[in-house]
C-alpha cells in the first residue's frame, strides 16, 4: 500500500511536472519575468568576460531589457563546466552562456560529449582575430620561417597552448597547413600564462587573441603572423598567414547560447536585445579600443555561419568520432537487458526458485526502479534532487523495507542525501548535476 501510494506520488510529479512546463511555455510571451543570468564559463577579466560585461552595461544604461542581466563566471575545465550548466539549465531563456570557438573544440578535443547540437544558438557578436606571437629575440622573423623550421625538425619547437582550446587547435591548423610540419605542443593556459612561459623561454611560440596581443604589446613578446582574411590596421607590417600561403583564418567570435528546447520568441528577444546592444555607440567604442571588430549574425545567417566553422575544426579533430560515448543509454538498455534475463529465468525455473534465497521478482523491481531514476533525469528533465529524494525509498521498499518507522527514517535520508549532495555539487564542486 505504502509502495503504490508513492509510485502515485511519483506519476502525480511527472505530471505536475509537465503542467508546469506547458505553463512555463504560455508564460514566456512575458520574457523576462526575472533576471537572466549569463554564464562566462571563465574566469573574472579574460577576453570574455570583458566584452560580456560591456554588453551588460549596454543593455543596463539603454533600457533594453526590463530585468537586469546578471553575469555569472563559472570557471573551469577550459569552459565545459560553465557551458554544461547552462546545457542542463531550464529552457526558460533566464539563463545564456557565451562562449567562443571553444564550444567546437572542446567537442572535437574529446573533453566532452556535445558541441553546438545541444544549444539553441542566440547570435555572434564582434569577433577579432588570433595572432601568432614570439620573443623579441626570437630567430623567427615571420610565420614562414616558423612552419618551414618545424617541417624541418618535427616537435623541435614548443607550441604553448591550452588544451582543448581554440589555441590548441590553431597549432593543428597551422601543422596542417604546413604539410610536414610539426609542433611539440606544450600545456600552458590563459593569456598571461602563456605570456609569461613565452618570455620565461618555455615555450617558443604561441598565439594570443589581437586585444590580448595589444594589451601585452611592448612586453618582450612580437608578432609574426596574423590569423585572419587581411592585415588589420594596427598591425600593417605584419602578414597574414594566407599571405604566405597557409590558408589558415581563426576568427575569434562571441557566440550566445540558450539551452536545446528554449523557445522561439524567448530566442528573438534575446537576439534583438544583443542587436541593440552592439549597435550602441558605447559598445561601437569599447570595440575600437580593444580592436574587436563589430559583428551580428542571427537565424539563417548565423546557422550557416556556425556549420561552416565546424568544418573548420572538423578537419583538425583531435578525436575521430563527435565527442565521448554517452553513457546514459548504453546503462539503461544493460539493465533492461539484466532485467529480461531475471524475467525469463524466473518463470523457467519458477518450482526451482522456490527454495533459492535469491527473489527474481525483487531483483526485477529493482533493476525498474534503477531504469526509471535515470529515465526521468536523462529524458524527463527531472531534477537531480527531486528524483533521488524519490528514489531512495522506493528502492528500499522495493528490497523488503515494510515498518512504517523504517520507511519515514530511509526517507529522511534520502532527502537529505539529496539535497546534501546536491548543494556539494553545485556550490563547492561547481558541478552540476541534472
Amino acid at each position: 500500500m505504502i509502495l503504490r501510494t508513492i509510485l502515485q506520488g511519483v506519476l502525480l510529479g511527472l505530471t505536475t511536472t509537465s503542467c508546469k512546463e506547458a505553463e512555463a511555455d504560455k508564460a514566456n510571451d512575458g520574457f523576462p519575468r526575472k533576471p537572466v543570468k549569463i554564464v562566462v564559463p571563465f574566469g573574472p577579466g579574460g577576453d570574455s568576460d570583458t566584452f560580456t560585461r560591456i554588453i551588460q552595461k549596454a543593455v543596463e544604461d539603454h533600457d533594453l531589457l526590463p530585468e537586469p542581466l546578471v553575469v555569472v563566471n563559472v570557471p573551469g575545465a577550459g569552459g565545459t563546466i560553465g557551458s554544461r550548466r547552462v546545457r542542463n539549465a531550464a529552457p526558460d531563456g533566464h539563463t545564456i552562456l557565451n562562449l567562443h570557438e571553444g564550444i567546437f573544440t572542446s567537442k572535437y578535443a574529446g573533453r566532452v560529449t556535445y558541441g553546438p547540437e545541444a544549444f539553441r544558438p542566440i547570435a555572434a557578436t564582434a569577433e577579432s582575430n588570433l595572432v601568432i606571437c614570439v620573443r623579441d629575440d626570437s630567430r623567427f622573423q615571420q610565420l614562414d620561417d616558423l612552419l618551414k623550421a618545424a617541417a624541418e625538425k618535427p616537435d623541435s619547437i614548443l607550441f604553448g597552448m591550452a588544451p582543448g582550446t581554440p589555441t590548441h587547435f590553431a597549432g593543428r591548423r597551422l601543422e596542417s597547413a604546413g604539410g610536414k610540419a610539426r609542433f611539440r605542443m606544450v600545456p600552458s593556459g590563459g593569456g598571461s600564462k602563456r605570456r609569461h612561459d613565452l618570455i620565461g623561454k618555455h615555450i617558443d611560440v604561441t598565439p594570443f587573441s589581437l586585444s590580448e596581443f595589444i594589451g601585452f604589446e611592448g612586453s618582450g613578446i612580437r608578432a609574426i603572423g596574423y590569423l585572419a582574411a587581411e592585415r588589420h590596421p594596427s598591425l600593417r607590417e605584419v602578414p597574414t598567414a594566407r599571405e604566405l600561403g597557409y590558408d589558415v583564418v581563426m576568427p575569434h567570435v562571441h557566440y550566445w547560447w540558450a539551452p536545446k528546447s528554449t523557445p522561439d520568441t524567448v530566442i528573438k528577444r534575446i537576439a534583438d536585445m544583443l542587436e541593440a546592444a552592439i549597435a550602441t555607440d558605447y559598445v561601437r567604442g569599447k570595440l575600437a579600443e580593444t580592436k574587436t571588430e563589430p559583428l551580428f549574425l542571427r537565424d539563417k545567417e548565423l546557422e550557416a555561419h556556425l556549420a561552416s566553422r565546424e568544418g573548420e575544426f572538423l578537419d583538425v579533430a583531435l578525436v575521430q568520432y563527435e565527442g565521448l560515448p554517452d553513457p546514459v543509454g548504453p546503462v539503461i538498455v544493460l539493465i533492461l537487458a539484466i532485467g529480461t534475463w531475471i524475467s525469463v529465468r524466473g518463470f523457467n525455473n519458477k518450482e526451482a526458485n522456490k527454495d533459492s534465497p535469491f527473489d527474481w521478482r525483487h531483483a526485477l523491481l529493482t533493476l525498474a526502479i534503477l531504469t526509471g531514476y535515470l529515465i526521468s533525469m536523462q529524458w524527463l528533465n527531472i531534477s537531480y534532487p527531486i528524483a533521488t529524494m524519490i528514489f531512495i525509498p522506493v528502492l528500499a521498499m522495493a528490497t523488503g523495507a515494510r515498518s512504517p518507522g523504517t520507511i519515514l527514517k530511509i526517507t529522511g535520508i534520502g532527502i537529505a542525501t539529496a539535497w546534501g549532495c546536491f548543494f556539494i555539487f553545485t556550490k563547492f564542486l561547481v558541478i552540476d548535476l541534472p
